[in-house]
């Protein structure tokens, strides 16, 4: 099993376990989750993503979403590499000599780089208005109200929301690095950090630098 499977794996299952919990103990409080990083206005590119920027967001989406066959609501808007906060992950880029980047600067996923992403079944979607899905089909919500846990799950997964960060290559474009993250609820997410690197023109992932889940 692929290092990104077992932890999408383990999210889920660690989101269905606080599903119950929150199933049963309503009115004792309040619970929030991880949330997707937050956005200090970055300046939106006017370049299209390029073939390795594309290649790199395809290996990780090819072994987290690995049936292609579950539609998966991906933000347009890249979210700046996070070298602060709570998803601070400076630490994953040591050892390598990065290639400068403009400072402050996200793309797009266009319509067109839909077919580069396959074999996930992807579809963009506007970032602030897919979150605001996910809060109203929360599965710890739908399940207070009395859906069934599977039922609440499923839906809660439909109208989840991934993201992608800037990706940080290394001089040599060999290593790359990338913050990755799903949300599908205040109690249902997980993402983290991935390490890959190019071999025989192809992107693998190599190792995962930091995670975390809800």
């Amino acid at each position: 099993m692929s290092l990104l499977k077992a932890h999408f794996l383990r999210g889920i299952c660690k989101s269905l376990l606080l599903c119950l919990v929150v199933s049963l103990i309503i009115g004792f409080g309040l619970y929030s989750g991880a949330q997707s990083p937050a956005s200090a206005q970055p300046k939106i590119s006017d370049q299209s993503l390029g073939v390795d920027q594309l290649a790199v967001y395809k290996a990780i989406l090819a072994t987290w979403m690995y049936d292609g066959k579950q539609s998966l609501n991906l933000a347009t808007q890249t979210d700046l590499f996070p070298i602060d906060g709570a998803f601070d992950s400076r630490d994953c880029l040591k050892g390598l000599d990065l290639e400068p980047v403009q400072e402050g600067v996200v793309h797009r996923f266009r319509p067109e780089d839909v077919a580069s992403l396959k074999p996930a079944n992807v579809r963009l979607v506007d970032r602030e208005a897919q979150e605001k899905e996910v809060d109203n089909n929360d599965p710890g919500k739908a399940i207070r109200q009395g859906k069934s846990i599977d039922s609440a799950l499923r839906n809660g997964f439909a109208h989840g929301i991934a993201w992608f960060s800037e990706i940080r290559f290394d001089k040599s474009h060999i290593h790359a690095v990338v913050f990755y993250g799903f949300r599908c609820g205040s109690l249902c997410g997980n993402g983290g950090t991935a390490i890959l690197e190019k071999e025989n023109g192809e992107w693998k992932l190599k190792s995962q630098c930091g995670s975390w889940e809800s």
